[in-house]
């Protein structure tokens, strides 16, 4: 290591450099003086100052510090000397740029104010004196090592933060992008805004972008153009290659048919550069493609195949949603063939383990089956309504019944002509052992069947029944007599098995459902044609993995209607002008029922213990009702509405009792051998009905038993035998009294068999029950039957909660408080709600 003398007479002899200790007044105050000369000192000789000379290196001989003496390495700046010798030194200040910053002082600071004497004019003097002069530490002396030398002798200051840059240039050119990143990283932590670090950054960006687009990460590469565009918006070569990336990510999403994520990424590119020639590509080549569509529509309309044409247009409408000619022939071919798109979490097609009625089947039902009787409006009681008979009467004291039958129907009636045949060949079949449809307990009624014409029938019963409406509250699935189903049977496109029952109200459109994740009914029978307006001709049920994805669908103009509707946003739709918000008229009970033939739940310790430890009224009001809108549901008793005359508002809400609960459970594992067996539930895919039967679980393991959900899966539903001992079901009873048997039996039916399952009290119980001859008789033992129910745990009713539906504004003629989903389906009325064009035609003033 050089010792200071050295570095004395070289610095003197080359810059004319003084140790800062011991520095002249005269020297540091002269700004005009010149270096002193070169000069002997202490018998240097000439010799030796070229040697000390000689041992600094030049400029072009200096190593540029690699990325980790960069990082880990004392900071040193390089002062390059008028005579292209470098001095490695600590950093100097004022940085950046020391040079021009000193420069720049000593200009301003002959625009002082004039001294007002001397004094102020030596300050003046030797302040000024200050900015033809750089402070340095010299790196490695150990012996006086701060000097400071004239600004006029430094041809160049390589700074710290400059040979940062410098090596990020490499890394970047050597496509070392993740180390460059980070040294960017740790200048901008060490000195913000360093000359020069914002045009690597934006390097570092484009070559990042360059770097996604060849590994075909197209999403991250978009990410750093758009990054890019928004601090540079000219920079260079970044509109072609934007073009680029854009044009694979179209093309990719047009092989899948998958239109709006193209339209997506077209729109975004046209929002940074409109002008860009992949702008203008894509759009004639989408608006091109929806033409050629179109046209196919018009040919298909031109020989009355409407429903091929409708779909033509919707297809049309994918491909470019801003095609001129697209909304004229949306409204015009859906006036003819209205369809509607139903956003839906299931549907009755889905595999699931799930073998009960939930309400993708309920809807299913109703939107393919008209049943003779149904209940048309609850008060209290059911009160039914008929679409098909004219009158009926009973006489000989109710052992008899006369019907007669409607002969004709409206226009917007999708069901086929209905003739006495038909029901008495559909009664008798329920008469028969044997066959696929026979009832024991229809059987226990009705003592036979007569045609008495074609629109005319009397049924004989063995015994009175309690309701003569209930009884006859199922649909009629043969074919019908009457041939004249389908005028066109090319309008209904089903498989050749698929027949259309007699009380057909819309049936599964094979073609449509096939391979798609929807399920399309068409009208049974269609309406004529020639007819002013239309009615809906076809229901589209779209489905969703989720509710937060029908959400959007609904909010996008995807889906016109949802038929489920969480609490939580009951209010939020309420106030949306654009749509209307339906609340049923009955509301969904969710209630747990244990398995008749799982040997732990025949326990009635651990099944008081699984009731005691649910807090029923905490888990309605977090986690289903969301602390909003408390009074849309409520806990029960029974597993039938609280508003019905036969619900027993005398049974008492059984509290939580986590101590009780407790106690049973220890109980009833002494009876189990000292330990509780796994149990295995099955549950509604209702989504409500999920959040909670995670909450149930989570508090039964508080107690001690660990319950498993099985998963709602087509793996689950392939199994050849199904082992569950709790099953968390949702119903929407309307007839309890008839319907509570079958409810019990757990998909068996009410069959005298099916009561073997139960406790004797229980199978006397719902004997008497279905005995009954009389409303009052009927609606007091139900009501014993419901305390004793609770009170054994043999059901554990949780909550009901109400049911709404969200319609868009352009849906008419749905029921103001339908019992079912489908209500009055058939005179469901839609507007063309046209599709939203102007993020896709909008141009912005952004450079191309």
């Amino acid at each position: 290591m050089m010792k200071c003398g050295k570095f004395l007479i070289l610095l003197m002899s080359v810059i004319g450099l003084t140790c800062s200790v011991g520095l002249s007044d005269s020297f540091a105050q002269n700004e005009n003086k010149t270096d002193p000369p070169k000069a002997k000192q202490d018998g240097k000789t000439e010799t030796e100052e070229e040697t000390a000379e000689s041992s600094l290196p030049k400029i072009e001989e200096m190593q540029l510090p690699s990325v980790e003496d960069l990082l880990k390495k004392r900071p040193v700046d390089w002062i390059v000397l008028e005579n292209d010798y470098v001095l490695i030194v600590d950093p100097v200040y004022p940085r950046p740029d020391t040079l021009g910053q000193l420069e720049a002082s000593m200009k301003e600071s002959f625009s002082w104010p004039r001294p007002k004497n001397k004094k102020e004019a030596d300050e003046q003097r030797q302040k000024r004196a200050t900015f033809n002069f750089i402070n340095l530490t010299l790196v490695g002396e150990k012996e006086d090592p701060e000097y400071r030398v004239q600004r006029q002798n430094i041809k160049q200051i390589v700074h710290y933060e400059d040979q940062i840059l410098q090596r990020i240039d490499i890394l970047l050119k050597d496509g070392d992008l993740k180390t460059a990143f980070e040294m960017l990283l740790f200048l901008d932590r060490r000195h913000r805004d360093w000359p020069g670090f914002e045009q690597r950054q934006h390097r570092l960006l484009f070559l990042e972008a360059l770097d996604k687009q060849k590994a075909e990460q197209y999403v991250n590469a978009l990410a750093f153009v758009e990054d890019l565009q928004s601090r540079v918006p000219d920079y260079p070569g970044l509109s072609k290659l934007a073009g680029e990336i854009i044009n694979s990510m179209i093309t990719r999403a047009v092989k899948v048919e998958d239109y709006r994520e193209a339209h997506h990424y077209l729109n975004r590119l046209a929002a940074i550069y409109p002008r860009q020639e992949t702008v203008a590509k894509w759009r004639e080549t989408f608006l091109k493609q929806s033409n050629e569509i179109l046209q196919k529509a018009n040919q298909s309309a031109k020989a009355d195949q409407y429903q091929q044409a409708f779909d033509l247009v919707m297809e049309a409408s994918t491909v470019w949603p801003a095609n001129p000619r697209l909304r004229d022939d949306l409204r015009r071919y859906q006036a003819r063939y209205p369809v509607i798109n139903v956003g839906v979490l299931g549907t009755a097609l889905d595999q699931s383990p799930y073998f009960l009625e939930h309400n993708a089947t309920r809807r299913h039902k109703k939107l393919t089956q008209i049943p003779l009787f149904e209940v048309g409006k609850v008060d209290q009681t059911p009160q039914y309504q008929s679409r098909f008979f004219e009158q009926w009467e009973p006489t000989d004291l109710g052992r008899r019944a006369d019907f007669v039958l409607r002969q004709s129907y409206a226009t917007w009636e999708s069901h086929p002509m209905l003739l006495a045949a038909d029901i008495a060949q559909a009664v008798r079949a329920r008469l028969t052992p044997g066959s696929s449809t026979y009832d024991e307990r229809f059987d226990s009624y009705v003592h036979s069947v007569t045609s008495t014409a074609p629109f005319e029938f009397r049924i004989h019963f063995d015994r009175v029944p309690l309701s003569t409406e209930w009884l006859l509250s199922f649909p009629i699935t043969p074919p019908p007599a009457f041939s004249a189903v389908v005028a066109n049977p090319e309008d209904v496109r089903l498989e050749t098995e698929q027949k259309i029952g007699a009380t057909s109200r819309f049936v599964v459109d094979e073609q449509e459902s096939k391979d798609s994740d929807q399920v399309s009914y068409v009208r049974a029978v269609p309406e004529p044609k020639g007819l002013r307006d239309y009615n809906v001709a076809q229901i589209n049920e779209v489905h969703y993995s989720n509710f937060e994805k029908s959400f959007q669908a609904l909010l996008r103009g995807e889906v016109a209607v949802l038929p489920f509707l969480p609490a939580g946003l009951v209010s939020y739709f309420k106030e949306q002008d654009e749509f209307n918000v339906v609340q049923s008229a009955i509301p969904l009970t969710h209630v747990l029922q244990f398995n008749p033939e799982s040997k732990p739940l025949q326990i009635l310790e651990l099944r008081r213990a699984l009731a005691y430890a649910i807090d029923r009224q905490k888990i309605l009001n977090e986690k289903l009702l969301h602390e909003n809108n408390l009074l849309n549901g409520r806990l029960v008793t029974a597993p039938y509405y609280t508003g019905l005359q036969v619900y027993n508002q005398q049974v008492p809400q059984r509290e939580y009792n986590f101590p009780l609960a407790v106690a049973l459970a220890v109980a009833s594992q002494k009876k189990l051998g000292g330990q509780f067996p796994p149990l295995h539930m099955l549950c509604d895919p209702n989504p409500e009905a999920q959040d909670a039967a995670q909450e149930l679980i989570r508090a039964w393991q508080r107690i001690g038993v660990n319950v498993t959900l099985i998963p709602n899966t087509p793996e689950e539903a392939k199994k050849e035998k199904l082992e569950w001992d709790i099953v968390y079901r949702t119903t929407a009873m309307t007839e309890p009294i008839m319907e509570l048997w079958p409810f019990l039996t757990v998909g068996r039916g009410a069959e005298i068999k099916s009561l073997e399952i139960f406790p004797d009290w229980m199978r006397q119980k719902l004997i008497e029950l279905d005995e009954a001859t009389d409303w009052e008789t009927a609606t007091a033992l139900l009501k014993k039957l419901q305390q004793q129910l609770y009170s054994m745990a043999h059901i554990v009713p949780l909550w009901e909660i109400d049911q709404f539906h969200v319609f868009r504004t352009n849906i008419k003629g749905y029921a103001d408080r339908p019992l079912n989903f489908y209500d009055n389906v058939e005179q469901w009325v839609t507007t063309p709600v046209y599709p939203r064009v102007e993020t896709l035609t909008s141009t912005q003033t952004t450079s191309p």
